[in-house]
């Protein structure tokens, strides 16, 4: 239990886990969460209280996309920022910049219409996955991340505040893509601290993403 307390002390939230195995950092997941999921339904009662017209956002989610964020979104804002630098302060930049991505990822820019629930949701997410990478357990903060969007995402098609499809378009499936190409070039950083790898080899997952985006581009524009 003093590990426990130690650990919850937000004084401690930028330094690895008292302890490492899977399910400590388990528990320490659904603490934050927990606290994610307050302050989302705190700031979305906030909002439709005090903004006029306010509504909250609802957005097509898919399988595929819920699997493929935490894949996708670990990798990038966490995983690749640990790999180059290992400073957990900069990976609380890249959290932060991830985390102010959520007011408008849904495709909504309007005052009345930002995701103020989604953004703060995502604040504790923040010190959850540093914590997780630094932790050298970074694998285990993208299946929590892809899990709790996959459950969640279910949960809510159950009771019916989302339509639950497989795929749905092309954007998801890029998605995916994406995702698979990203995990490769962090799995190459993992490697590469205890055996030196091919810098060629990470053209293969860049060249993939970087088509990928120009295919989203000519998608978007056409």
């Amino acid at each position: 239990m003093k590990d426990e307390l130690i650990d919850l002390n937000p004084k401690t939230w930028l330094r690895p886990y008292q302890k490492n195995n899977v399910s400590y950092i388990l528990k320490m997941g659904l603490f934050y969460h927990v606290i994610g999921l307050g302050l989302m339904y705190l700031g979305s009662f906030l909002a439709t209280s005090t903004i006029s017209d306010y509504e909250i956002p609802q957005f097509p989610v898919s399988i595929a996309s819920a699997l493929s964020a935490g894949i996708l979104e670990e990798s990038v804002f966490f995983g690749i920022p640990y790999y180059m630098t290992g400073n957990p302060v900069i990976l609380l930049g890249t959290g932060i910049v991830w985390s102010s991505l959520h007011l408008f990822s849904y495709g909504v820019y309007s005052f009345e219409t930002l995701a103020y629930g989604g953004l703060l949701f995502s604040i504790p997410h923040i010190f959850f996955s540093i914590r997780t990478w630094i932790s050298h357990k970074g694998w285990f903060a993208i299946l929590f991340h892809s899990g709790w969007n996959f459950t969640f995402l279910i949960l809510y098609c159950l009771i019916g505040l989302r339509q639950c499809s497989l795929l749905n378009d092309m954007y998801d499936l890029l998605n995916v893509v994406m995702a698979a190409a990203v995990g490769i070039i962090v799995y190459l950083a993992h490697a590469n601290k205890t055996t030196q790898v091919n810098r060629f080899l990470y053209l293969i997952p860049i060249v993939v993403i970087v088509s990928a985006l120009i295919i989203l581009y000519l998608t978007d524009s056409f």
